[in-house]
C-alpha cells in the first residue's frame, strides 16, 4: 500500500494504529536553541508547547546531573528508571574518571525516558522485562493507548480505520477534499474537508504533498525539497569490571544511561546524543549462534559474560541537502511509486569518524573493550524529516507549519523540520504538532 521504491535508502513505515511509536525506545529530550539554529523558530517560541507535552507525557529522569546544562527544556516528573548492576558500575567508573572523559567532550548521565516509575501509580513500571513486546502495564508512553484515547473522549472526534490517504484535492489555493483508498476494497474515494493537519509521518506526508502538488501545479516538479534521517552507529563493548556479575532478570529493557559528545562541530549542533545499553533480557539467541563454539559451550560462555556486554549507540544529525529528496514516479499503467535519493555528505562522514573515535576512547577509559562498529543503512534510522520543511518556496511551509501554497493545509509532523538534530525526536514532534494546532488560523 505504501508503494515505496528503495534505491539505496531503506525506509521503515507502519500502518498500524499508533504507527512506529509502538516500537520506540522511550527516550525523551527536547531541542535546544543550539539544535534549532537552522529553524525559523527559537526554543522560547517552542517552550510553551514543550511544557504542554511534558504535562501530558510522564518522563522519568534525574533532577540534575552532568548532562542537565545541555538538555534545555526537559522536565522530568518521575524518578529515574532503575539501573542494572552493570549500569551502576559504569556510572561509578565515570564519576572517578570524569576529568579524563571531559577532555574528550564526553559526559554520561541517567536516561530521560517516557516511563511511569512512581510506585504510587497503578501503571508504574514493575521491571517485568516485557518492554520490547509492549509493556503489559502501559508504563511506557504509547500514543495508541493514551493520546488517541484522550482524543476519543472529545465530542466530535472520529477515528476512521482502514483508509490510506493518497492525496488532497485543492482549488484556488485551498484544500477541499481528501482522496483515500479503502484498504479492504481498494476503492479510491474522496471526503470533503475544511482544513487538513497532515501528520502521516514525514515520508507519507511528503508523498501526499507531492501528489497534491502535482495535480494542482503540474510544472512544480516531482521531487520534495528535502529528505533527512539520522545515521545510527553502534559500538559494541565488553565492560571488564562487570564480568562475573549477577544478572537481574527483572530490569528495564531499553537504555538506562545516555551520553553526550559535546564540542564545536560546525555546521552540526554542539551536542551529539548517545545511548548506553548493557544487555539484559533482550533476545540473545542470535548472539549465541554466532559464537565460534558448539551450542552448549557457547550458551555457557554467553551467560557468564552477559552482564558485561553492551553497546554505545550514536545518533548523527542531518541537514537538508539538494541531492537528498523523495519523488513520485510513474510505475506502469495507473500506478506510481515513491522513490528516494539519499547520500551522506563528506563533512558528515568526517563528523562521524571524529565522534566515533571520541566515544571509543571514552569507553576505553571506562574499562571497556570495544570491537568494530555497526553502521545503519540509509533509512534505517527511522527519524525521518524535512520533506515539506519550514522556509520560503512553494514546496515548504511557514514557521507555524502552514503550507506556503495551500492556506488551510498544516504540516504537523517532522516533514516540517528544516534540520534534524541528534536528540530523540518524539517530544519535539509532539511539541511541533501542539504549536501548529494552537497557531492555526481556523
Amino acid at each position: 500500500l505504501l508503494n515505496f521504491m528503495p534505491d539505496g535508502f531503506f525506509p521503515q513505515a507502519s500502518l498500524a494504529k499508533g504507527g512506529l511509536a509502538n516500537g520506540w525506545g522511550a527516550n525523551a529530550l527536547s531541542f535546544s536553541d543550539n539544535d534549532l539554529a537552522e529553524w525559523p523558530v527559537s526554543f522560547s517560541e517552542m517552550e510553551t508547547a514543550y511544557k504542554a507535552v511534558y504535562d501530558r507525557i510522564p518522563v522519568a529522569g534525574p533532577d540534575r546531573d552532568d548532562l542537565t546544562p545541555h538538555l534545555q527544556g526537559v522536565y522530568p516528573s518521575q524518578p529515574p528508571v532503575r539501573l542494572s548492576a552493570s549500569d551502576d558500575q559504569l556510572l561509578k567508573t565515570y564519576e572517578r574518571r570524569k576529568s579524563a572523559l571531559e577532555k574528550l567532550g564526553v559526559k554520561i548521565g541517567r536516561a530521560r525516558l517516557a516511563v511511569v516509575t512512581d510506585p504510587s501509580r497503578t501503571d508504574a513500571c514493575d521491571y517485568s522485562g516485557r518492554c520490547p513486546w509492549g509493556c503489559p502495564r502501559g508504563s511506557i508512553y504509547n500514543p495508541r493507548l493514551s493520546t488517541l484515547k484522550q482524543c476519543e473522549a472529545h465530542p466530535g472526534f472520529r477515528y476512521v480505520d482502514g483508509r490510506l490517504v493518497l492525496a488532497l484535492r485543492s482549488r484556488d489555493g485551498r484544500i477541499e477534499g481528501i482522496r483515500y483508498v479503502n484498504s479492504a476494497t481498494r476503492e479510491v474515494r474522496e471526503e470533503p474537508c475544511g482544513a487538513v493537519f497532515l501528520a502521516a509521518g514525514a515520508l507519507q506526508t511528503g508523498a501526499i504533498f507531492l501528489r497534491t502538488l502535482r495535480a494542482a501545479y503540474p510544472d512544480a516538479g516531482p521531487h520534495s525539497e528535502g529528505l533527512m534521517d539520522k545515521t545510527v552507529v553502534r559500538i559494541p563493548f565488553v565492560s571488564l569490571r562487570c564480568l562475573g556479575q549477577a544478572y537481574d532478570p527483572r530490569s528495564f529493557q531499553f537504555n538506562r544511561l545516555i551520553a553526550g559528545v559535546i564540542g564545536e562541530f560546525a555546521p552540526w549542533p554542539s551536542y551529539l546524543h548517545a545511548e548506553l545499553l548493557h544487555l539484559t533480557g533482550l533476545i540473545y539467541h542470535p548472539l549465541i549462534e554466532r559464537m565460534p563454539l558448539d551450542s552448549r559451550s557457547s550458551t555457557k560462555l554467553f551467560f557468564a559474560i552477559r552482564p558485561a556486554i553492551g553497546a554505545a549507540t550514536l545518533f548523527f544529525p542531518d541537514r537538508i541537502s539538494s541531492g537528498n529528496h523523495q519523488m513520485v514516479r510513474e510505475h506502469g499503467e495507473n500506478s506510481e511509486k515513491v522513490a528516494f535519493r539519499y547520500r551522506d555528505s563528506e563533512d558528515k562522514e568526517h563528523f562521524i569518524r571524529q565522534s566515533v573515535a571520541r566515544m571509543r576512547s571514552a569507553l576505553h577509559r571506562l574499562g571497556c573493550v570495544t570491537r568494530g562498529v555497526v553502521r545503519s543503512e540509509p533509512g534505517a534510522g527511522i527519524h525521518y524529516a524535512g520533506t515539506v520543511p519550514m522556509g520560503t518556496g512553494p514546496k515548504r511551509c511557514d514557521a507555524a507549519g502552514r503550507s506556503n501554497l495551500f492556506s488551510n493545509l498544516y504540516i504537523a509532523d517532522g516533514a516540517a523540520f528544516p534540520s534534524l538534530p541528534s536528540k530523540p525526536i518524539t517530544m519535539s514532534l509532539a511539541a511541533h504538532a501542539t504549536r501548529v494546532a494552537r497557531l492555526a488560523a481556523l
